[in-house]
């Protein structure tokens, strides 16, 4: 009966420490929300969209990006990934989408987005996962994979802006 005891003393005490390890993962790892905001005119010519989860890594990618891509005449709006389901693509040049995967699996409001899209080749698909190597093989899309370590930021950043450069190239024939 004692051993018995101690057997279940144990097996709870492991399965409560691996529900708190559990819980501290999910709370260092939970997305936020993205905060929105626009640069530039909607009157321009080139318009931009990037659609993002919120976390210390991606808004430092948004930053960057939106930093360089001031410097050119571009409207940049910025909105959270939950917002992709109001987004007519037809109003824009090119979309990025900068979300992390859970589980191996896009975002769901990313998935949804890519689903209905009419146009791929304007979309520019940044998946931060842990080992930051994960793509889909769903879509026919330009992907960046990085882990969220922000001393992969200028890397990325550049590797992000000339695509969108070839992408805003070719629509502007």
């Amino acid at each position: 009966m004692k051993a018995l005891k101690i057997t279940l003393i144990v097996i709870g005490s492991i399965i409560g420490l691996c529900i708190i390890v559990f819980g501290i993962y999910l709370l260092l790892n939970i997305q936020g929300v993205a905060e929105s905001f626009e640069v530039g005119s909607p009157e321009l010519e080139q318009k931009v969209l990037i659609a993002s989860q919120g976390s210390n890594f991606k808004n430092a990618l948004v930053d960057s990006l939106t930093e360089h891509l001031k410097e050119k005449s571009f409207y940049i709006k910025v909105v959270d990934v939950s917002a992709l389901g109001e987004v007519n693509e037809d109003e824009w040049n090119a979309l990025m989408l900068i979300h992390t995967t859970q589980q191996n699996r896009l975002q769901p409001d990313v998935k949804e987005y890519l689903n209905r899209a009419k146009d791929l080749s304007k979309v520019i698909l940044v998946t931060t996962s842990g080992p930051g190597e994960w793509k889909t093989k769903d879509y026919e899309v330009d992907i960046f994979t990085s882990a969220s370590k922000m001393d992969e930021l200028s890397s990325l950043t550049t590797k992000i802006l000339a695509r969108l450069d070839l992408i805003l190239a070719r629509e502007s024939i």
